[in-house]
């Protein structure tokens, strides 16, 4: 994922395929939607939602992504606030596995909320989640042109015999020395 590392869409991208690679059953978007966009068949396996919310900057290099993740499930007609509480868990513990799995590696969930049974028949969590550190750096190139050619060897030398008048003082390096 070494470009995707440099992007973000790519980053949440691959977040959302593989979870639902890992949870067949579910289904993963990146587009949130009002619950009126949805039927209640539609609701009925989970939908996962992964939205991107900012960033924390550390620098270029060690860049965090925040995003919330919304899990939302149609428990059933006649379902009750337990069981829709349950299958707000069962949900929310798959979305859990995934963060501490090495399948993406790097996802912290910073707080869930919940329905709370207040939604029945719909259940839902909202997770607040916070993954990388990522690079962002795009190809830095600051030398628009390279030597024309390499040097044969390298020489380093230790203080305090460095700099003129030393130049006997220093000596090759090479891959083998450590």
């Amino acid at each position: 994922m070494a470009n995707a590392e440099r992007n973000i869409d790519a980053i949440l991208t691959a977040i959302t395929d593989g979870f639902e690679s890992r949870n067949p059953h579910r289904t993963t978007t990146r587009n949130w939607q009002d619950r009126s966009a949805y039927s209640n068949r539609d609701l009925e396996p989970g939908i996962l939602t992964v939205i991107y919310t900012g960033e924390i900057p550390n620098d270029v290099y060690n860049t965090y992504v925040k995003m919330l993740v919304i899990g939302r499930v149609y428990c059933g007609a006649k379902t009750t606030g337990l069981e829709t509480e349950q299958a707000e868990l069962a949900f929310l513990q798959e979305w859990r596995d995934f963060c501490s799995s090495s399948a993406f590696g790097n996802i912290s969930i910073l707080s869930v909320n919940t329905s709370q049974q207040q939604e029945t028949p719909d259940g839902w969590f909202i997770a607040e989640c916070r993954t990388g550190p990522h690079d962002l750096a795009g190809e830095l190139d600051w030398l628009p042109v390279g030597p024309e050619t390499l040097p044969d060897q390298i020489l380093a030398s230790q203080s305090p015999e460095i700099g003129f008048g030393h130049e006997s003082d220093y000596f090759p390096v090479t891959d083998d020395d450590s």
